[in-house]
């Protein structure tokens, strides 16, 4: 069976029948292995986010242990569809039952963790700077000969696929005056700098330096782009932003969740449309946050996704840091009815939604992918890089309702109700007059993200 992973006891989940004072910095690891399949807790009063809170109790609903057969296991049998009729069956349980996927307990995280400029600085180097980052998908470098440049965190980075097939990371940095190479993405045998046209090929390798002569004893073979680890496999390039180990994909995934990646078969969906940086006056962890619950649907995406999926009905499967939620589509009732073994392709009636480790956002639909790739600015800022990835394959018509669609979910729903409800925490959350923020019961997928960025911290430092 998939297992979990563990973390340190270090970051742990405040009770909610422990009667500690909030802030207090007593803190409480649930004391059984596994979740609990029923219990109930109170709602309270209003924010922007989640509306009126009401004090309706919510009731049970399941999040899978660490021997739970909830999770997937595959031995080389299971597919795409198997998973996502899997996925379906529970979500039109929590439909029927108005049930979803729950935590333990009820969390609270200190303000601290959004505020604090110490831990901000912790994060951007052991999170971002010292581990492998998502920094594209492979439809993103789609022939030999592709490039692409995508600025991360402040550092300036050269993708490139060899003629070969063989992706290389190179920092966007001429070696003669650190003028940027390039700009944008398309295929070139060679990359020129506009400065003094110092040109590399697709590994790195400096083939072309004008006036010769007036560099006679460097090195050329010394002199290429610095290249940077990287590595793809399952659809994914990840790569460091600073020299160090080499990357193996499958022990950054873990088993279970590789498996899973490849049975979904996404390295041939391609860049749709343009990469869309949105800057958002949140901190990166409250920015992120706003992806992995869909209660809100309901209250602050009344007028635009509450008619197209249902809010708070979602599951949660854990792989090591990684996770998995599904969101079932308001269309999934029509499997009500139908026998199961008759179901066949339910894509239409289901979300995948990865979230892998530590800030990166992948959102699967039966036509295209969402790469949100979520990155700390300052402490209380922070930008996220959207990139849509289509199907191989699609109608005409559906591309067409694609590029309809993109502008109205990037700027009505995206930048207008996500992005501005999260810039809404400050000045808030900095005048530390609240001591800290509550994850419920059913937002599981947030308490297990910030478990696992505190055990990352805590083992960095």
């Amino acid at each position: 069976m998939a297992r979990s992973g563990q973390f340190p006891t270090a970051w742990r989940t405040r009770s909610s029948s422990s009667g500690g004072t909030s802030g207090s910095g007593t803190w409480e690891i649930p004391s059984s292995s596994s979740w609990n399949t029923s219990g109930q807790i109170s709602q309270h009063r209003a924010c922007p986010w989640h509306s009126s809170w009401s004090t309706t109790a919510l009731t049970g609903a399941t999040v899978a242990d660490e021997q739970s057969d909830r999770l997937l296991v595959y031995d080389g049998a299971m597919d795409r569809e198997a998973l996502e009729r899997s996925l379906a069956r529970r979500l039109l349980d929590h439909v029927e039952a108005g049930t979803t996927d729950l935590a333990e307990d009820v969390m609270e995280v200190p303000v601290s963790s959004y505020t604090d400029p110490q831990q901000w600085r912790d994060e951007v180097e052991v999170l971002f700077r010292d581990r492998p980052l998502v920094l594209c998908l492979s439809g993103a470098l789609p022939t030999p000969g592709s490039y692409r440049t995508v600025d991360l965190m402040g550092t300036p980075l050269l993708l490139t696929r060899d003629a070969d097939g063989v992706v290389h990371s190179f920092a966007n940095i001429c070696r003669h005056r650190g003028v940027r190479v390039a700009d944008g993405c398309g295929e070139a045998r060679r990359l020129t700098c506009p400065f003094h046209a110092w040109t590399y090929d697709t590994r790195g390798q400096l083939v072309g330096l004008p006036v010769a002569d007036a560099f006679e004893g460097i090195d050329r073979s010394s002199m290429g782009l610095v290249e940077l680890p990287v590595a793809e496999g399952h659809g994914l390039v990840l790569g460091r932003l600073r020299p160090g180990e080499a990357i193996d994909v499958d022990a950054e995934l873990g088993p279970e969740l590789a498996a899973e990646l490849a049975h979904l078969d996404f390295a041939g969906w391609r860049t749709f449309g343009d990469t869309h940086v949105h800057p958002v006056a949140a901190n990166w962890k409250v920015t992120l946050d706003t992806y992995r619950e869909n209660y809100h649907f309901d209250y602050l995406h009344r007028t635009t996704l509450k008619d197209y999926a249902y809010g708070g009905v979602l599951t949660f499967d854990r792989f090591g840091p990684h996770l998995r939620n599904c969101s079932a589509i308001r269309s999934v009732v029509e499997l009500r009815d139908i026998p199961e073994a008759d179901w066949g392709d339910v894509s239409a009636h289901v979300s995948l939604q990865y979230q892998l480790f530590p800030n990166t956002a992948l959102t699967f639909d039966s036509r295209h992918i969402e790469l949100w790739q979520i990155f700390p600015v300052e402490v209380g800022t922070s930008e996220v890089v959207h990139t849509a990835y289509v199907r191989p394959g699609l109608p005409e018509a559906e591309v067409d309702r694609l590029a309809e669609m993109a502008p109205w979910i990037c700027d009505t729903v995206v930048d207008g109700e996500d992005f501005w409800v999260a810039g809404r925490t400050e000045p808030g959350l900095s005048t530390g007059l609240v001591p800290s923020v509550v994850l419920g019961r059913n937002e599981p997928a947030l308490q297990h993200m910030h478990r696992g960025f505190r055990a990352a911290l805590d083992a960095g430092r």
